[in-house]
Order: structure tokens, then sequence, then C-alpha cells
């Protein structure tokens, strides 16, 4: 049955331009790429992800992956054996993986008590797996059951209850968006594995269309696509279908169409732990939002293998989003419920820690855009709404003066939100702002600055005392798949950074500085590459001048860094450069791990 109410239709949205164009699609790529994401989601900045089904019976597989696999990690007998070991030992080598069904029962479940935490959390949306790989689904279709010749909907086994309208109805009810997310491709589905032609047409078609018509979601969410390209899955068709009839105009959808077309399709681009993946070298379009779907464990659905030290503590959960927000993205924060209906209770707490932050400080986050510069300090992370830049303090300065380096735009004020004298404005002196009398927030400490212009900011590296220019990790700009900035804990307790997953050629890491034009300068590369992994070569382009540079021998592990140097430069006329570095070639899982490149005089 629907659910669309008169609030829906009362609800904010963007007006189209044209209505009668804006929805007059062509099954092509070009046509369906005019359809504008709804502000909406932009706006939103933090939506739950929800893995629920017959896998929540197990809730079991190595910790190093996601438990929904658990079918897949039985057959295919990965991770050492430990599912099938696992299975056999607790349920018999007879047990089937359809027999959990009637196990998922959700006896526990309360589909507003569920909706409540959302809210709390400061959650704009959320996403539920209405069908995951294996097939089952969370509303009363019955082709899922007529293909396999057993009861496969939890209409008819397990819960005995339509688990999405309830759970819709309950977040329409808290002001949450309800989303789905969909599987296109099924293990053990007899028809897919002999026609998957058919399968498209008689399965995963109708069953799209059912649930964008019955249930009006505003986010759909497929994913399973990444072995075949759209012309099997008929994405273009389905798309240019739900542009033009879904009943929610809000609806927006993601980027997984097709092997190969992540960051390249859909209303918003889609990582998962940080990695694009499955994009064919292509990137991510600067031009749609994005989206980081990660767990508060690792897992996505919940594994009673995970330990407690597995789980992100209440501090990363805050500043993960942060900083997916200061770059312009969301967050797709994931909670596995049980099989009987329960949120653990570490995974409420997390989400109940985010809500009491935004709480305080939402409005540097909802509505905000990502902050100047990529958003990034050494410090912590900013966001930016209109002419307030806000400053998001990690690390609080020791000398109680937060210095925001390269901010050129003059402060008008600044205030701490959350202090208890709500009209106390800090002294300000240029760009370094006195914290005295103030004590860190939890989490991470924000700061509204008011400033008197468009924030301009000088970001540029210069020289030190001995005029070396030292280009680190954490002060690059990245573009392009895969490459990232990594930070781990040292054996001192240091929090180095690093880039990683230096794996394609089309990723860069780049920095402007200012070189001293005439003067000579040896480069220094601050590096790790794991035994078997070189080969690769770093092409390093400084101004005009190139330098290539095979990493040819290992430093005994990718944690292992070691300086090197690997050649000469002289500063050019214009003194300031841009300086990048790329992997022109991997021979292995990666170029290399990179802490810095230092440019340092000979003379």
């Amino acid at each position: 049955m629907p659910l669309c109410s008169l609030a829906l239709a009362l609800s904010l949205c963007v007006p189209y331009q044209d209505d009668s164009t804006m929805k007059d699609y062509e099954p092509e790529w070009a046509s369906l790429d005019r359809h504008e994401t709804p502000a909406w989601f932009s706006e939103a900045k933090f939506g739950i992800f929800i893995h629920w089904g017959v896998y929540s019976v197990p809730s079991f597989c190595d910790t190093s992956t996601y438990s929904e696999w658990y079918q897949w990690w039985y057959d295919t007998n990965s991770h050492g054996g430990k599912v099938r070991d696992f299975h056999h030992a607790n349920y018999g080598e007879d047990f089937e993986y359809r027999e959990f069904a009637p196990a998922f029962r959700a006896e526990l479940w309360n589909p507003d008590e569920w909706a409540e935490i959302f809210k709390r959390s400061g959650a704009k949306y959320m996403v539920l797996t209405s069908k995951h790989h294996d097939g089952f689904c969370l509303w009363p279709n019955e082709k899922a059951s007529e293909v396999r010749g057993y009861p496969w909907n939890a209409m008819e086994v397990g819960p005995k209850r339509d688990l999405i309208a309830d759970l819709f109805e309950a977040c329409r009810n808290h002001g949450v968006r309800p989303g789905l997310y969909y599987s296109f491709m099924e293990w053990h589905n007899p028809l897919y594995d002999e026609d998957k032609p058919r399968y498209v047409d008689e399965v995963m078609i109708p069953q799209i269309k059912e649930i964008i018509e019955n249930y009006e979601p505003d986010v759909f969410w497929p994913d399973g696509e990444w072995d075949h390209p759209d012309e099997l899955w008929k994405s273009r068709e389905i798309l240019e279908w739900i542009y033009e009839n879904s009943p929610n105009e809000e609806i927006v959808v993601n980027d997984r169409w097709g092997k190969g077309l992540r960051g390249q399709t859909g209303d918003f681009s889609t990582t998962e732990y940080g990695s694009l993946g499955n994009s064919s070298g292509m990137g991510m379009r600067k031009a749609r939002p994005f989206e980081e779907c990660r767990g508060i464990g690792h897992s996505f659905a919940f594994n009673r293998a995970e330990g407690y030290d597995i789980y992100s503590s209440r501090t990363e959960c805050v500043r993960m989003l942060i900083d997916l927000v200061s770059k312009g993205g969301n967050l797709l924060l994931d909670i596995g419920p049980t099989a009987d209906g329960r949120i653990p209770v570490i995974m409420v707490d997390r989400l109940l820690a985010i809500g009491r932050w935004l709480d305080v400080n939402g409005e540097a986050i909802h509505g905000t855009t990502a902050g100047p510069e990529g958003g990034m300090f050494d410090w912590g992370r900013s966001t930016l709404k209109g002419d307030a830049l806000y400053l998001h303090v990690f690390d609080w300065p020791e000398d109680d003066v937060l210095v925001v380096d390269g901010l050129v735009t003059p402060i008008g004020s600044a205030r701490m939100l959350g202090d208890r004298k709500s009209d106390r404005v800090l002294p300000i002196d240029g760009n370094r702002i006195d914290l005295d009398g103030l004590h860190p927030y939890p989490h991470a400490t924000v700061l509204r600055l008011e400033l008197e212009g468009e924030p301009i900011f000088d970001r540029s590296i210069r020289p030190d005392e001995n005029g070396m220019v030292r280009l680190a990790a954490g002060s690059a700009e990245i573009e392009g798949p895969s490459l990232k900035l990594e930070r781990y804990e040292s054996s001192d307790g240091s929090m180095p950074e690093n880039l990683g997953y230096w794996n394609n050629a089309s990723a860069t890491a780049s920095w402007q500085a200012h070189l001293q034009p005439g003067r000579n300068y040896e480069i220094l590369i601050d590096h790790a590459c794991a035994d078997g992994e070189e080969g690769g070569t770093l092409e390093l382009r400084i101004g005009d001048t190139i330098l290539t540079v095979v990493i040819d021998e290992p430093t005994g592990g990718w944690s292992s860094f070691t300086e090197r140097m690997i050649g000469t430069v002289t500063g050019p006329e214009e003194g300031l450069v841009t300086i990048t570095a790329r992997a022109s070639s991997v021979d292995g899982g990666g170029l290399m791990n990179l802490r810095s490149i230092v440019l340092s005089p000979k003379d």
C-alpha cells in the first residue's frame, strides 16, 4: 500500500525549471545525466544504513569482511574455511542457508523505537536493505518465492510482516526520510544462474518498480552490479522509468548501475570505506555529491565475532562525519540489527553520541558545503555556510591560540558553539584566535567565524628557516581513484600521515610551493614499499620539469619508511610552482606509501 501522505506533498523540494522537459528522458546516459540531484540530499549530510535479513541469524564471518556475505563465504570456503567450519560445527553439514529464514523472526522489533533512535542521532535519512545478494525480500514479493520454489520473503516466512512498510511509516512519523537498498545480483537463484536476461525482465525490473511505486522511497540505492555491464541490467531503461514515473519526485539514486560505472552515473557517487571501487579508473564526477558508506564495526550486517576494539569510538564516529562533510560529502553510517530486531547497544550508543554532538554543533554540519581548500587543517577540519566559516577543532592548541593557517579574508568575529556564555566574542589577532578560558567540547570543538567577505586562503608551502620546502602528505590535494590519506598510530604514540592505495595512474597528489628562482634543490622522498610490490614508476612534475623514478627497492613493508634522494631541480623564475606526483605505472598492489617530499637547497 502506498505510504504517500500530505506531509510528503508539503515537504521542501527543489522546483524543476521545466517539468515537462525535466521528466522527458531518453535511455541514454547523456540524457539521464540531466536529472538534477534534489537539494535535500546534499543538505542532509548524515544517513543511517541498515543491513538486516536472513544473514542476521548466523551473524558470523571473519572480522576482516562482511557477515551479510555468509552464504558466499560458505560456498567458496573463503578465509581459511572459517564460515564453513563454523556452520558445520553449529548447524550441521546438511543444514542449508535457506533454513535460517524461519529463525529471522524479528520478534523484539519495534520500528518506532528504531526511527526515534535515528531521529535522536541527527540522521536525516536512512537506507534499508530491501533485498541483499541472497535474494530474500523484506516485503511481500511473491516472485522471490516462486522462482526458488520455497518461501523467500518476510511476509511468508520469518517475521510474517511487511518490514519495509512498517519501518517507512515509523521513519516518516519521526521526520526521517526513508530509502531502499536493492541488489541486482542473487545467489542461489536458478533463473539468475541459468538465464540472466530473463531474470532481469521477470524478477529484477518488476521488483524495482514494485518497491518504488508502493513505498515511494526518498533514496534508491542499487548494488551488486559490478560483474556485468549496464546493458545486461537494462540500467538506463530502469533509470529512465524512475525519473519519469517515481511517485516521489525528490527521489535520489546512486551510481551503482553497471560494471565500471561508479562515480560516473546517477545523482550521487558512493565510496565504501574510502574506496570508490569499480569505476574503471575514471574517478568521481565533481559536479555530483558523494556519500561514504561504512559500518560502526567493520561488517555491515551484525557480526558476532567482532569484539569491542573493532567498533569505532564515539569520537571516531563524530569525526568521521565531520571529515566527510568538510570534503563535501555525506556519511551513510551502517548498523547491523540482530535477527530478533534489536539494534546492538554499542551501535545505539554511537548513534546517540553523534546526536548529542549535533544538538549543539549541527549548524556546522547540516546545510553546509565543503570547507575551503579541502576543509583540512593540521588541528582539524572546516565547513562553510555563507560567510560563516566553521572550524572543527580536533586537537586543542597547547598555548590556547588557534592559527587558521593561510586565511587571507579578515575575521569579523569568532564564537564557540556550545559556549555557556553564548554572547562571548573571542579575541582575534589576524588569523590567530585566542581560546583562553574555553574548554574543549567532547569529540570536536566548533568555532563559528564570521568573515568579512568570501573566504580566501593561501595555503602554498614556503621554505623554512633553512630554505627547505617540505611537502607533507596531509597537505596534498588528492585527485582521482583509490589514492587516499592514511593515518595510523606509530610505536611512539604519534599519528603520522601518508598517502596510500596509490594503485591507479590517473590518481595524483599536488602541492603549491615557493622555490627560490635559480636555486638548486635535492629532492628526497620519505616512502615505504612492501616486499614484492616494487617496480612501479613515480612521475614528479615540478613546473615544467618532469622527473621519472622507478621505485625499485622494497623498504621492508608498507609501514617501514625510509628516505631516498631521487634527483635535483632548479627553482623556476616564477617562484610559486605546482608540484604534482602520480604513479605512471604500478607493478603490484601499489606504487608506495608516501609521507613527504622534501626539496633541500644544495648551496
